[in-house]
């Protein structure tokens, strides 16, 4: 490993718990990974790669994103966005659902999409056409029976990093697609981890990620779309989120910047 990178290391092996990186420089191909194919509860990073799948749907017209999908009560799921809270809204197009559960991270969204989907054709897509080992649907958001029986979703921080880099190559469904589905991820909210000093100096829709978090889960997955553009995700399983979560601040401010 290159001295370059010993700083980062030696931060990441104080952390009490599963921490995880993969950095990839778009330009160059330089790499850093530190546990980057560990398999940690995906918490809300989950909701890239079922974007990605129902773009899929909607390239081979199996699927209109126009379509209006009817919203369940037992879709509904506390935390997380806004459709809890809109007793009013019955349905709402699937181009919508998208967009709620990516930007504001919506549950109810995400379930509504999950059951449309279906996880097993979630599964079979990501393993047979994503090359996906890591990631897995076993659970609607929020379902906390499931995951007390240990039917949690999964992924890695490699993986997420890998369908990112799909997305910025244009090669994630179509070029089209990909760019689509990178605006989307350029409107997410969250700013708390690796945007947090990065904002300070790159212009507004620069960062393309999605977070997660449940209890001792913190994650950002991030494609930073900036002159010398690269991809940097930071996993944590059984952390203590607030310390784990300045890591990633601190963390992504220097590596930006030291690149």
């Amino acid at each position: 490993m290159s001295g370059k990178w010993d700083w980062l290391e030696k931060d990441m092996a104080a952390v009490k718990g599963n921490a995880s990186c993969w950095y990839r420089d778009l330009e160059t191909g330089e790499t850093f990974g530190r546990g980057e194919h560990t398999v940690h509860s995906s918490a809300s990073i989950i909701k890239i790669f079922i974007m990605v799948y129902l773009f899929q749907k909607f390239e081979d017209g199996s699927l209109n994103p126009e379509t209006a999908i009817p919203l369940r009560p037992e879709q509904i799921a506390p935390s997380a966005g806004v459709l809890s809270y809109l007793k009013d809204v019955r349905e709402m197009s699937i181009r919508d659902l998208i967009q709620l559960m990516i930007i504001v991270s919506d549950n109810s969204a995400t379930n509504v999409l999950i059951d449309l989907a279906g996880k097993e054709a979630l599964n079979t897509y990501f393993r047979e056409k994503l090359g996906l080992e890591a990631t897995r649907v076993r659970r609607r958001m929020m379902d906390l029976d499931a995951i007390a029986r240990g039917e949690d979703n999964t992924t890695s921080a490699y993986e997420a990093g890998k369908v990112l880099e799909s997305l910025y190559r244009g090669t994630a469904v179509s070029p089209a697609a990909s760019r689509e589905m990178i605006a989307v991820l350029k409107n997410q909210q969250d700013g708390s981890l690796i945007p947090f000093f990065l904002d300070e100096t790159l212009p507004e829709h620069t960062i393309a990620h999605k977070t997660g978090g449940l209890q001792n889960v913190v994650h950002d997955a991030a494609l930073i779309d900036c002159e010398r553009p690269f991809i940097l995700c930071f996993f944590g399983s059984g952390v203590s989120v607030p310390e784990y979560s300045r890591l990633i601040q601190t963390a992504s401010g220097r590596i930006f910047r030291e690149r």
